[in-house]
């Protein structure tokens, strides 16, 4: 049973100065980022200015993140600035409204720190969440793609020093240069082109819904395929995090892929078939491997070393075949030969199907997120251009949103179930007390 964690034991000045928010209470209360200022600092040059606190500036990052009135830097700035919010500014370590950073000083904070530092503080945060019991499970983990927007409005224009660019030949960019025209699937109010990115995420699954563990924003014209491995060895650098079954769609199959993966990161990589995919002789409509005298066989398990799959005759079959007495009754297929076929985890299992259904989970948290994340944008179209900073914003999106499910998992497992009544009832006598007295 996990253990209930008592916070009534705290002064009741400590829950007042945040406001009675518990999403700020619990964060002070169980996210460590105290290495945050420790990594940051020194990017900062000496001299000059006094910069603001690194910690300040990321914690104010977070409140945009996760705060739904907040849909912008600007406004980020002047709901900190705001005299009634005192408890956001306690937060963030602003105990004045003059130590508040503005949206430009947060722009700087962001292209100081860059995509490998935005990298490693999404590591340290994924180490903490890994010590959290039963709450990551990256054994069984999923990789897919979502398109991002760019913030391209109006007409292309050309960027060059011709002087006459009418008839010029150099071709035209959009208002963010780095953003392509790309290709996605037909679906419901969604358009089959876009303008702007491709993010490539790989995510696991846990008691809160899918979790993203990494992300990597690319041009739309990158195919999935040579997305995989780099994933691969990104995840190597987070401590204690290993995973072992990775569900994709087609997009991501590859022969050559899929046994690097196998070989090298010990990751089983599976995918599902096509309902007009042709098929091997030996494998019958319902993705069953078949005998050589055409009888449904059962998978019997994977040999790494040779890299095999093994399969064994059924009973149900066997009593009744003519060769009963002189077959083997075991066959090996290489998986070198098929690997969508002959995998670690073949077609039509329990566990492919499994797996197949952990796909549609990881759909379902694309299309949840793409709600989320769109609140911080406007019309769909990020609020920064440049391929870097839309991969450091797609980072910082991945890592404030595990955050947020690491404490709404441990409201559930941790604190008390009358915590916030407690925190209605609090607040409401805060208020009272000057009336009363």
């Amino acid at each position: 049973m996990a253990q209930v964690i008592q916070l009534d034991l705290l002064p009741m000045a400590y829950y007042n100065t945040l406001g009675f928010d518990k999403e700020l209470i619990d964060y002070i209360e169980f996210v460590d980022d105290s290495f945050v200022e420790e990594l940051i600092l020194p990017l900062y040059k000496r001299g000059g200015r006094n910069p603001k606190r690194a910690l300040t500036q990321f914690r104010a990052h977070y409140l945009y993140f996760v705060k739904d009135e907040i849909t912008s830097y600007r406004q980020l700035e002047r709901v900190l600035k705001n005299p009634k919010n005192q408890d956001y500014r306690n937060f963030i370590g602003a105990v004045e409204i003059r130590d508040v950073p503005s949206h430009n000083c947060m722009s700087d904070f962001r292209t100081k720190v860059g995509v490998v530092r935005f990298y490693q503080i999404l590591f340290a945060f994924l180490a903490q969440a890994l010590q959290i019991e039963d709450f990551l499970k990256p054994k069984l983990s999923a990789i897919d793609s979502r398109p991002l927007y760019a913030n391209v409005g109006g007409p292309k224009r050309k960027r060059c020093d011709c002087l006459d660019k009418d008839k010029c030949s150099c071709p035209k960019t959009f208002t963010d240069p780095d953003a392509t025209v790309g290709v996605q699937r037909n679906k419901t109010n969604m358009g089959k082109y876009f303008v702007g990115y491709r993010k490539h995420t790989i995510i696991c699954q846990s008691p809160q819904g899918p979790v993203p563990l990494l992300s990597i924003v690319l041009p739309t014209s990158t195919h999935d395929v040579n997305v995989l491995i780099p994933l691969l060895n990104k995840l190597k650098e987070v401590e204690n995090l290993q995973v072992e079954y990775l569900v994709a769609d087609l997009g991501y199959y590859d022969k050559d892929t899929h046994l690097e993966a196998l070989t090298e990161h010990g990751v089983v990589v599976t995918t599902g078939v096509k309902s007009n995919a042709i098929l091997p002789d030996n494998v019958n409509k319902d993705m069953q491997v078949l005998c050589p005298e055409g009888h449904p066989m059962i998978w019997d398990g994977f040999e790494k070393e040779e890299l095999k799959s093994w399969f064994r005759g059924d009973e149900a079959h066997c009593q009744n075949c003519l060769f009963n007495s002189t077959c083997d009754k075991f066959f090996a297929f290489d998986y070198k030969e098929n690997p969508l076929i002959f995998s670690p985890i073949p077609q039509g299992t329990q566990l492919h199907q499994a797996m197949q259904k952990f796909r549609k989970q990881v759909e379902l948290n694309f299309a949840q997120e793409s709600n989320w994340i769109d609140k911080k944008m406007r019309h769909k179209k990020l609020p920064v251009r440049r391929l870097e900073r839309v991969q450091t914003f797609a980072i910082m999106a991945d890592m404030f949103r595990l955050i947020k499910l690491m404490l709404n998992h441990i409201r559930k497992t941790k604190i008390p179930k009358d915590r916030d009544a407690w925190f209605s009832k609090a607040q409401y006598q805060q208020l009272m007390q000057p009336l009363i007295a």
